[in-house]
């Protein structure tokens, strides 16, 4: 049986300062676009709110540098606002202020929650939108792996999907290997310019920003890895439409209890001298 999620809140939102301290199942997903091949994204690596405004405009918030690519799929557990399901899809890194120094920003992230869009686009400038999640458990019960497929469609046609990844297991699935991203050599950097607002923010939770905003996400678990194919006509990830048609590296990671912290985004101020400041609340 599939389980799905996909949960409309009242008319006022559940607000939920940051630092968020989270556990949940993670799917990491990653790819590499070479630099010379790296071409801006295209429009499905963006929402249509986002895609047509300077978020995703080169001249205005950067050039894309490419690099390494990611999909995250998280289904937390535990949250300041309940559980809730995400999809982040990371192009690569694209020149930010202050000093035009490459860094990952996030493209397409949607949640099952709209308290999640709502508070992630207040808290960090995600550029999160509403969408329905489905999730297929492992016919074998003893099986590691508890999910064998994770289906991300619109809200309005929930048996459309525009993602949809396939995962199987490897003979080192059982998560035994430790991961702790607070440690690592290259810590992967989110810097995300201010966000566009929509006419229906009061009902979507898709509200605007004014000021850049850094953050660095911190993952900890147990891990294993697993093998991913999209699930799509022709084998693909995304429709190129709701998604875009990405082509990750066959291996992922997969923790199946982790901790996912969100600490306190670093707003950009220009009158201290153009820096990254930490600013809770705006």
């Amino acid at each position: 049986m599939t389980t799905s999620s996909s949960t409309l809140s009242p008319t006022l939102f559940d607000e939920a300062l940051a630092p968020w301290f989270c556990r949940g199942e993670v799917f990491l997903l990653y790819g590499y676009t070479m630099q010379s091949k790296s071409s801006y994204p295209p429009q499905s690596a963006f929402s249509n709110l986002e895609g047509a405004s300077s978020y995703a405009d080169p001249c205005v918030t950067g050039e894309f540098k490419g690099g390494l690519s990611s999909i995250a799929i998280i289904r937390y557990t535990d949250t300041p606002i309940g559980p809730y399901d995400e999809l982040i899809w990371i192009p690569g890194k694209f020149t930010s202020p202050p000093n035009d120094n490459p860094s990952h920003r996030i493209g397409r992230m949607y949640v099952s929650s709209r308290d999640a869009v709502y508070n992630g686009r207040r808290n960090w400038n995600f550029p999160r939108q509403l969408a329905h999640f489905s999730f297929t458990p492992n016919p074998d019960e003893t099986g590691t792996l508890t999910y064998t497929k994770v289906s991300v469609a619109p809200i309005s046609n929930p048996d459309q999907p525009f993602f949809v990844a396939d995962f199987t297991t490897t003979w080192i699935t059982r998560p035994i290997l430790s991961l702790n991203t607070l440690h690592s050599s290259r810590p992967m950097w989110f810097t995300t310019p201010p966000l566009p607002q929509s006419i229906n923010w009061y009902e979507d939770g898709r509200i605007g920003t004014t000021r850049w905003c850094r953050v660095r996400p911190i993952i900890k678990g147990k891990m294993g890895l697993i093998r991913c194919k999209g699930g799509l006509e022709d084998g693909k990830f995304g429709d190129d439409l709701g998604f875009p048609d990405v082509h990750p590296f066959s291996l992922g990671m997969w923790l199946p209890d982790a901790e996912v912290a969100w600490r306190i985004g670093m707003r950009l101020v220009k009158k201290v001298g153009t820096k990254f400041v930490q600013k809770v609340g705006e």
